[in-house]
């Protein structure tokens, strides 16, 4: 895929600047989602019902169920072979204040986001429904299908005048067709698809830091309209970042929030 990046490059006649545009190329893995038939016990999904163990709390804020947004296998993230330092096996769960979408990422309203950890045997594991009333309360149930793809740096790319128009018109039209990516951005790992400035960085502004250690996206989800039958604001992304220190001390109770939109 690399040498895909490399070749088109040479095509669009920006050498002067290749190295820096490799330098910006970070692994990750594309999620592409479709309506699940089924519902299997422990697998990655997106919307649908969150499978917990016996005795854990539907997470809330301000007395209201937060919505389930997805849950991640890492045994099957860890299959697509993109390096992380993630956990080699149990389940993420992301949960979202998604019926209002009031929380943008202000550490204030950290209780409207929710990561949550399971590494317990999965056959203690049982779907539970969303507990409130509200109609959109629900996501559509998605499977999942996993590939291997790059994320580009997009901000700490200098461009100069003369290639503006081959770079921003040309290549990365055609980057995103051969990095396989699809209408929405479901991504994990990798750098974030930014639409309002680098994410990392304003994690950076929520923690009032002027520099923080390095981050790992857990998960972007797009506007999806088609499957998951949600939009982010004016056509917007959410983000679930957290900080190496944390993700390596398994402390995902620690993960950063953000919410962009055109």
């Amino acid at each position: 895929m690399i040498d895909q990046v490399r070749a088109l490059i040479l095509e669009q006649g920006l050498q002067e600047m290749a190295e820096h545009i490799l330098h910006h190329l970070h692994e990750c893995i594309y999620v592409e989602p479709t309506a699940a038939v089924t519902h299997l016990l422990g697998a990655s999904r997106l919307g649908g019902n969150p499978d917990l163990p016996a005795g854990w709390s539907y997470p809330v804020f301000h007395d209201e169920p937060l919505v389930f947004i997805g849950q991640l296998n890492l045994e099957e993230i860890q299959s697509i072979g993109v390096p992380n330092e993630l956990p080699q096996r149990g389940l993420l769960y992301f949960f979202y204040e998604a019926v209002e979408q009031s929380v943008y990422g202000e550490l204030a309203d950290r209780d409207g986001w929710r990561v949550l950890f399971y590494e317990g045997d999965f056959s203690a594991l049982t779907p539970v429904p969303y507990p409130g009333d509200d109609p959109h309360g629900t996501l559509p149930a998605n499977n999942l299908h996993f590939s291997k793809g790059l994320s580009l740096h997009m901000e700490a790319i200098s461009v100069p005048d003369a290639c503006k128009a081959a770079y921003y018109d040309r290549f990365l039209s055609a980057f995103a067709k051969i990095n396989g990516s699809y209408a929405w951005n479901h991504q994990i790992l990798g750098h974030p698809h930014n639409i309002q400035g680098d994410v990392f960085e304003e994690i950076d502004s929520f923690r009032n830091v002027e520099s923080g250690c390095p981050y790992t996206l857990l998960l972007q989800v797009d506007t999806d309209e088609t499957n998951l039958k949600i939009m982010w604001g004016d056509v917007g992304t959410i983000y679930f970042v957290i900080a190496n220190d944390d993700l390596r001390a398994k402390r995902f109770n620690q993960t950063y929030f953000s919410y962009q939109c055109c």
